[in-house]
């Protein structure tokens, strides 16, 4: 059986067998943390409250429409009594539910968090992956951070990366601030990517440290 590194030739050998290997690394690494996001007790108890409770998540509804969360974070919409504890958390998961089945009912994400509205003078939070429930099958998309590339992983199968088209398509959908805009793009685009939306059960968002 040929050894990876067999595949390549030419002048550029090395660089490709080093681009392999940053490739197969990173894989890796979003593999295994797409399982600790499929994994519930990664989130025991992540969230705690001014009162001194704690939650897996903060829970948001989805009303008949699409809303994208840093408006209902400024706005406060179903926030009025819900004020978290300090320190911040590393990680704040955002669970997804919604009102009624309708298939515009859904939550756009904000690719970069701001959470002053629940907790004054904190770090802001970037959107890191989606968790969605697709047939009764659980599978989450995950950014790698520092590439902007996205990533879909489903337990025992292997992790794949989108390829460019559905990568521009969604960051495009994260970019825009217009709900408007992004409601069109989520309805144009590729199923895979609206199908994100439409089944989404769970965003997570990570701390960023100034």
């Amino acid at each position: 059986m040929a050894r990876p590194f067999e595949a390549f030739s030419g002048n550029n050998d090395e660089q490709a067998v080093h681009e392999f290997l940053r490739n197969e690394a990173r894989i890796g690494n979003i593999e295994s943390r797409a399982r600790e996001y499929l994994d519930d007790r990664t989130y025991r108890n992540k969230i705690c409250f001014d009162s001194g409770e704690y939650s897996d998540a903060l829970e948001l509804y989805a009303p008949v429409g699409s809303y994208i969360i840093q408006n209902i974070m400024d706005h406060q919409q179903d926030l009025d009594t819900i004020h978290l504890r300090r320190p911040a958390p590393d990680m704040l998961p955002i669970k997804i539910l919604k009102i009624a089945d309708e298939p515009d009912s859904y939550i756009i994400p904000s690719e970069i968090l701001n959470i002053d509205a629940i907790l004054p003078r904190s770090s802001q939070y970037r959107l890191e992956a989606i968790t969605c429930e697709i047939n009764q099958h659980n599978i989450v998309f995950m950014k790698h951070l520092s590439t902007n590339k996205w990533y879909y992983y489903q337990n025992d199968y292997t992790c794949e990366q989108f390829n460019n088209n559905l990568n521009d398509n969604l960051n495009q959908i994260l970019h825009s601030r217009s709900s408007i805009e992004q409601k069109r793009l989520i309805e144009s685009t590729h199923f895979l990517i609206s199908m994100i939306f439409y089944n989404a059960v769970q965003y997570i968002y990570v701390r960023v440290d100034n």
